[in-house]
């Protein structure tokens, strides 16, 4: 069985259009560059507005999403941000957080793979900004719990995905 990434895809369609249609469904702004297949957006989250990016590649075919956490990480607190980030991934069904501490920057990520299709499902898409914007409401109070209230990450946790009971 050879792992030999063969691609057969038809270089007129353009996956950025149907990116393009699911962000305008759901009320995102974005905007895109055509000189690196990229396309810049705005996600509305509980704790403000997020940076997020699809960008597109043709070896190997995929359609990458990422999300910028508006959360400021210091860098005394890089063990217990990167223990937080394990914690939080173990948590997720999909996509992942990654910490890129030289450049102090918190982010979503999840890539679609595009072998032998030329664009994503609408659903695809859909699926990927819900689960980008879920994972944002979930996580980020607890990193901003471990950054500026000095909390472990297991304390962050816990107090983040404290859910009541019932109504007052």
């Amino acid at each position: 069985m050879s792992l030999t990434v063969e691609t057969t895809q038809s270089h007129d369609i353009d996956p950025m259009e149907l990116v393009e249609s699911c962000l305008t469904e759901a009320g995102w702004d974005f905007q895109r560059d055509e000189e690196d297949a990229t396309l810049q957006c705005i996600a509305t989250t509980k704790w403000g507005d997020m940076g997020g990016m699809f960008a597109s590649r043709r070896e190997p075919p995929a359609l990458h999403f990422s999300l910028t956490l508006d959360v400021k990480p210091t860098q005394a607190r890089r063990t217990q941000i990167t223990e937080l980030v394990m914690m939080a991934n173990e948590r997720l069904w999909l996509g992942h957080f990654d910490y890129w501490a030289d450049e102090g920057v918190i982010l979503y990520r999840h890539a679609l793979p595009m072998l032998d299709r030329i664009e994503p499902e609408p659903g695809e898409v859909r699926a990927v900004l819900a689960a980008g914007t879920d994972a944002v409401n979930m996580f980020v109070p607890a990193f901003n719990f471990v950054i500026w209230a000095g909390k472990s990450p297991q304390e962050a946790l816990e107090a983040a995905l404290f859910e009541t009971a019932g109504e007052a």
